[in-house]
């Protein structure tokens, strides 16, 4: 008999992640090189291939190896790498010979931002992971590309601490396996009636909710009635979101010697691209309305970064 955990939070987590068009795999299905290997380098691969036709069989071998990390400063040193590559910013930029072209050099594409239907988008449950101790098992890991770019961890709504369980055992899977981490775009806790995310490194405190205005939509996707789990996975795992906050509201700022990785919150997201919506729409401003401390410079921050 499946235990509340899996039954009220890890199903219907992954019964809305098929409803947004992903594909889904339980973790001993997935074939790879053992347990140290966190990639999914035949859906890489594939994907380097589908996003860079231009490429020849040995330079998408190049192309994976630049992406493989072997060594590394630290994890956020990496984590803000590997960001800096998916975007083909400055030095990060993955740069081969397009050889059809006068072995002119251009820009190897990993993630297609402008059509989020032209990735591999897969949600994988209970997928085994080398660690110092024991091993790492994530209840639920999103892969785009063959990149594990989420980790999501499931409590039972009944349980006692039930999200300070799972912001918690998010923090030891980052101790534990820190390779599968290089990749991450966000972690988060799930129990149904609760739901926060984060980014790595982040204290239980700086982990966020998410809310909507109204909840029909999400409600029309799953044909219940909606639960704080459903809406944070709904508002940042649509591909179109997903990648709409990888691209333009993900932070990594140096405060007092060390590097911060920052996710906006609900309300700058919103606020945030209604102002590019108006000015897109209408050519002109308008106002935006905040209480203290509901980081208006970080939102003025994502406007000049998206327009």
């Amino acid at each position: 008999m499946h235990q509340p955990e899996y039954t009220e939070s890890e199903l219907p987590a992954i019964e809305l992640f098929q409803a947004l068009g992903y594909e889904y795999k339980h973790g001993q299905d997935i074939v790879r090189e053992g347990i140290h290997e966190v990639l999914l380098k035949d859906r890489l691969e594939a994907s380097i291939r589908r996003l860079n036709p231009w490429l020849g069989e040995n330079q998408i071998g190049q192309a994976v190896r630049e992406v493989s990390f072997p060594s590394y400063a630290s994890l956020m040193e990496a984590n803000e790498f590997f960001w800096h590559k998916l975007l083909c910013r400055d030095e990060a930029t993955t740069q081969l010979e397009d050889r059809g072209n006068g072995n002119r050099k251009r820009d190897v594409r990993y993630i297609d931002f402008e059509d989020a239907g032209g990735n591999d988008w897969l949600v994988v449950n209970q997928m085994k992971f080398k660690g110092e101790g024991a091993n790492s098992v994530p209840d639920l890991l999103v892969y785009v590309n063959g990149f594990p770019m989420a980790v999501l961890e499931c409590k039972a709504p009944g349980a006692k601490g039930a999200m300070d369980q799972a912001i918690g055992d998010l923090g030891y899977y980052q101790k534990n396996s820190e390779r599968l981490f290089i990749y991450n775009f966000l972690c988060a806790g799930l129990c149904k009636w609760q739901a926060r995310y984060g980014a790595i490194s982040s204290p239980s405190q700086f982990y966020s909710r998410y809310r909507l205005k109204e909840h029909g939509t999400v409600e029309r996707v799953t044909g219940r009635s909606s639960t704080e789990q459903d809406v944070l996975i709904y508002s940042l795992f649509r591909k179109e979101s997903f990648l709409d906050i990888l691209r333009y509201f993900t932070l990594f700022e140096l405060e007092e010697g060390r590097t911060i990785k920052k996710l906006p919150r609900y309300q700058q997201v919103r606020a945030t691209n209604e102002v590019v919506a108006h000015l897109q729409e209408k050519d002109r401003g308008g106002v935006v309305w905040a209480t203290q401390g509901s980081g208006k410079s970080l939102t003025m921050a994502y406007v000049i970064r998206k327009l």
